[in-house]
């Protein structure tokens, strides 16, 4: 028995803000508690869907109870830019140099070896957990 689920840039309490498993999210919230200016590597219009670790965890729940051997996707239903996510902050912006291989677009996963990928989509705002985060701080 198994159930396989896909993660999409998990964000929320205790998510990992340094080293090589940061979140985007945890690296912009510990710049600004810093007054550090969020570094974004150029372009900046390099997309992704976010997904609170609230959102992640109903949806192991549910695909533990279903109990179908199946893969499962969780992610927001809206994709963003890296400099959009930065804007949210109302912070200074620092560009870093592009890098090779930098991925520019979010893609969902669809299908696997055996069959078809089971969407499920968060609830939670990404817009609305900046704005209350920059709010507090």
């Amino acid at each position: 028995k198994f159930e396989v689920i896909y993660f999409y840039n998990v964000y929320g309490p205790k998510q990992v803000d340094s080293g090589s498993m940061a979140t985007v999210i945890g690296i912009f919230e510990k710049q600004f508690e810093k007054k550090n200016p969020l570094t974004i590597v150029k372009p900046g219009s390099q997309a992704r869907r976010f997904t609170h670790v609230i959102d992640t965890v109903e949806a192991c729940y549910y695909a533990w109870k279903k109990n179908k051997c199946r893969h499962y996707s969780i992610s927001s239903k809206k994709n963003f830019t890296i400099l959009e996510v930065a804007k949210m902050f109302e912070s200074k912006i620092k560009y870093l140099p592009s890098r090779k291989g930098e991925r520019y677009a979010s893609a969902l996963t669809s299908l696997n070896l055996s069959n078809k990928v089971f969407k499920k989509f968060g609830n939670t705002s990404l817009e609305k957990y900046i704005k209350d985060f920059v709010k507090k701080n």
